[in-house]
């Protein structure tokens, strides 16, 4: 089944092993293939096979590093809620543009309620924070209003889905 591009995998084609493997990769996807084999239960043969077919059905997605914002100098992150002007395709693929082209931008969601977006900005510190608001977002006339919030702590912060079996 396709939808918005994206090939779709039903949750019921997934079974207990390729659950219990997903499980693994997302605590430590550089594990090897043997310590991924025997969280899932399978042989190490079977995890090559079975990571190829999550790849290749779009289960998962990507195989990444993650690096600690702070210590590589992005000391400061903010929360911004935007609300654009109206919702014409135009305004809508201006904001889109401006976000995808900003690589400060970690995180953007369409949102109902209040807000239209709500993205997470990254940076070195509150004076750079501000150069990026300046610079990129004040200037997409798109917007109507933005409020932002600087992040002062991270509560709970990750990429692990809680996968049922």
């Amino acid at each position: 089944m396709q939808k918005y591009g994206l090939l779709l995998m039903k949750h019921e084609a997934l079974d207990k092993a390729d659950v219990r493997l997903l499980r693994a990769l997302q605590r430590d996807a550089s594990a090897s293939q043997a310590a991924l084999a025997e969280e899932a239960g399978i042989s190490p043969s079977l995890v090559s096979r079975r990571l190829g077919r999550l790849r290749e059905t779009g289960v998962v997605r990507a195989i990444v590093g993650l690096v600690d914002p702070a210590r590589v100098g992005l000391s400061c992150a903010a929360i911004i809620r935007v609300r654009l002007r109206d919702h014409s395709v135009q305004n809508v693929r201006a904001f889109r543009d401006v976000v995808v082209g900003m690589p400060e931008a970690t995180f953007c969601v369409m949102l109902t309620g209040e807000a239209d977006y709500l993205v997470k900005i990254v940076a070195r510190d509150l004076p750079h924070f501000q150069e990026i608001v300046q610079s990129k977002l004040l200037r997409c006339a798109a917007i109507a209003h933005m409020e932002s919030s600087i992040v002062l702590e991270y509560l709970k912060d990750t990429t692990e889905l809680p996968l049922a079996d």
